[in-house]
């Protein structure tokens, strides 16, 4: 039995040192190796090819590069079915939506001496439990007012932060309700609008792209007990602070030779169009981010963030364009979903800032920039227009940057006049550069 194993193998050594030597010559022919290095590279690929052929996984033929080919093809296949395990993975997709979104806010602002970014990498569990640690009044002992109030806004020579752009999504649960009540108390003090994402289950989907099927968005949030905490924070002074973007936009195409090549092998992402969950999104708080530098670099004030023509624009989205069944060609909505008018002014209405894409293009717009803040009603239909205007985050920005100036300079002012009076007027003479005395006979 012994004899025969060691002949079996006997026989698989000759024929493969005789595919060997047969296939040697073939690439020797081809290739001409003039090295000892060469020739070893050639002689470790006849040993490689041979056991494949042996083993029948490719078949060997007279053309040596027609074989080679075939065993590249052989490991682009399998390199793209383990690279799109990585690629598609929740984890992965979290991770590089992230990225994807840094760079686009990054690369899409001019910034100079006077227009600065900076990163904090924070998780939100990270920031939930740092300022679950501080709350109630202690609120304002907590690292983050530490780090965005007293390490700038509350120094001497400090560069206050005009805005706050976090990539995390928030719903009405809670644990995101007490976690944006205490964002919104340092973002007031700091005088800095906090942007973060909305997540779909804020209105009881797991997906933007049911959008369409509530007749009623805000009877989710006014009939449902489960609001309560939710609408409590709404009606609160400091809610004004807070903006919630949504839904993501498109961050990158899918990988392919016709989209988006990729020069180490050939690979293909296999997105159609056909599953959402394939394609990498970013949060929108990024567009949103990208709009207010914009505005403050062209005009020194973050007020033109919103319109088609007047600051809200997202440029040059990426998209994708795929073959539907019909023998068509379709395109992959690159804000997740295309909303309506009517429903652009109902999520306005309920504290979100959406993102509308234009149809058949590469553009979308933030038609509004409403504030999470839900705007008290009065008898006077003056005070209740007064209450919707502070709810916009274009007139919160310009009241911010009053306040920075205004603590700057009085700080700075300490000490140069007699009398407190004499201050106050000073200071009203400087505002009145900048404000209307008589608006009514204006």
């Amino acid at each position: 039995m012994a004899n025969s194993n060691m002949q079996a193998t006997d026989a698989v050594a000759q024929d493969t040192v005789s595919a060997s030597g047969e296939f040697d010559a073939l690439l020797n022919q081809a290739f001409r190796p003039k090295t000892t290095q060469a020739a070893k590279a050639v002689e470790a690929a006849v040993q490689t090819l041979a056991q494949q052929a042996l083993a029948n996984t490719i078949t060997v033929s007279d053309d040596a590069y027609k074989s080679i080919s075939a065993i590249i093809a052989q490991i682009d296949f399998k390199l793209t079915e383990q690279i799109k395990l990585i690629l598609q993975h929740p984890d992965w997709q979290k991770l590089e939506s992230s990225w994807r979104g840094m760079e686009h806010l990054v690369y899409n602002t001019e910034t100079d001496e006077k227009l600065k970014i900076r990163f904090m990498n924070l998780s939100k569990d990270e920031l939930r439990r740092n300022m679950k640690r501080y709350k109630g009044i202690a609120w304002d002992q907590s690292p983050m007012f530490k780090k965005l109030y007293e390490a700038e806004y509350g120094q001497l020579g400090g560069e206050p932060y005009g805005c706050i752009i976090a990539d995390y999504y928030f719903d009405h649960t809670p644990p995101d309700v007490d976690l944006l009540g205490s964002i919104a108390k340092v973002a007031a003090s700091a005088h800095a609008p906090f942007i973060a994402g909305a997540s779909p289950s804020v209105l009881q989907m797991d997906s933007w792209q049911e959008l369409a099927n509530p007749r009623d968005l805000t009877k989710i949030v006014t009939q449902n007990l489960e609001y309560a905490p939710w609408n409590s924070l709404r009606a609160s002074e400091d809610s004004r602070y807070i903006g919630l973007t949504m839904p993501r936009f498109l961050a990158r195409l899918p990988y392919g030779a016709k989209t988006n090549p990729v020069d180490e092998f050939d690979f293909e992402e296999d997105a159609d169009g056909s599953d959402h969950t394939k394609y990498v999104w970013s949060n929108a708080a990024y567009a949103m981010g990208v709009n207010i530098n914009r505005s403050f670099k062209h005009y020194g004030w973050c007020t033109l963030i919103r319109g088609v023509e007047s600051g809200g624009a997202v440029e040059n989205l990426p998209c994708h364009t795929f073959p539907t069944d019909d023998g068509g060609v379709d395109m992959k909505c690159p804000t997740e979903i295309a909303i309506s008018d009517r429903r652009e002014a109902e999520l306005a209405k309920n504290g979100f800032i959406p993102l509308i894409h234009r149809k058949n293009s590469d553009y979308a717009a933030f038609i509004g920039a409403q504030s999470l803040q839900k705007p008290q009603e009065y008898y006077d239909p003056d005070a209740t227009a007064n209450a919707n205007l502070s709810a916009r985050l274009p007139y919160l920005f310009a009241c911010s940057r009053f306040a920075h100036f205004l603590k700057c300079i009085v700080r700075d002012k300490i000490g140069s006049f007699k009398e407190r009076e004499d201050m106050q007027r000073w200071l009203n003479e400087w505002i009145m550069n900048y404000v209307d005395a008589d608006p009514v006979n204006s």
